[in-house]
């Protein structure tokens, strides 16, 4: 549990801002219903893919609840508190993870998509573990891209376990800022924090552990140049998820990431939100820009 001590609350300073913030257990049940919500308000044909994803949630809250009670804290053994997400480890539970992700999405989805997951259930074990680390590796064949979100899916949920044991504690201040601190992710994209003390924080966001991470505004997240950062938006919208969502991009290394402000969309969801925000990245891309951060559930970048 990422909880503190009385005694470790009291010798924060009165304004402390955390470095890292470790992910809830109820994230997935969260993005469950954001997705819920983005896919009901999008009129066309890509809110299916968003409601799937409702239902893909759904299921890691399951699969996040399951696993839980078993997942030990490994010892820190790099640069990162967790092994890296590079594709070298594969968390334990893992296996069980995906397991209870299947059975959980058995029934509820489409004819083709239930037929992937059979295949993928008849698999054995080994053959999963080299699949889930080609995943990580960005290195999957076109033949298995059919099961790719689904192995991020589970490997999301073991990551999770660990990371949300975590607290600020845990997890030191660290100069580089462009991948996450806690497992070496990339991040998805980046919210700006609303409310109290808080109020103004970028914090990215980890598309594997889902942790959190503060990194200065007005600050490359790719190349760290403080010159020539923009944040553009779609014109001319006063509601809805792209009314919170910027592109903030770097004239020096042409790289742009989301930022979603939660002033403006309260219960953004970096993961769900970059997926009904497709728009700033037409718009980004059009000016030339190189989108930044990897979503695991964008089937095409």
């Amino acid at each position: 549990m990422n909880t503190q001590t009385p005694e470790q609350i009291q010798n924060k300073p009165f304004f402390y801002k955390p470095f890292f913030i470790a992910p809830q257990h109820t994230i997935f049940a969260e993005r469950a219903i954001r997705f819920d919500e983005l896919a009901a308000a999008d009129q066309s044909s890509w809110r299916d893919y968003l409601a799937l994803l409702a239902e893909v949630s759904r299921a890691q809250d399951v699969a996040l609840n399951a696993i839980l009670p078993t997942s030990a804290l490994p010892e820190k053994s790099g640069e990162t508190r967790l092994p890296k997400s590079d594709g070298t480890h594969i968390p334990p539970l893992f296996i069980n993870s995906l397991q209870t992700l299947l059975a959980a999405l058995n029934g509820k989805v489409n004819p083709v998509i239930q037929a992937a997951l059979n295949d993928l259930a008849a698999r054995s074990d080994d053959d999963l573990l080299e699949m889930a680390k080609r995943v990580l590796r960005d290195e999957v064949s076109e033949n298995e891209q059919v099961f790719r979100i689904w192995l991020h899916a589970a490997l999301q949920c073991a990551w999770t376990a660990w990371a949300s044991q975590l607290s600020d504690d845990d997890v030191p201040s660290v100069d580089e800022r462009s991948v996450c601190p806690c497992c070496g992710g990339d991040a998805v994209a980046s919210v700006v924090l609303s409310g109290g003390d808080w109020e103004g924080l970028r914090y990215l966001h980890c598309g594997v552990c889902n942790s959190r991470w503060n990194a200065l505004r007005a600050k490359c997240t790719f190349c760290n140049d403080q010159s020539a950062i923009a944040f553009q938006q779609v014109d001319g919208v006063e509601e809805g998820v792209l009314h919170g969502a910027y592109g903030e991009s770097c004239g020096k290394c042409g790289a742009y990431r989301k930022l979603f402000l939660l002033a403006n969309q309260q219960y953004a969801d970096p993961i769900a939100d970059d997926l009904a925000s497709l728009a700033v990245d037409i718009l980004l891309s059009s000016e030339g820009l190189q989108r930044g951060g990897r979503n695991p559930f964008l089937l095409a970048e």
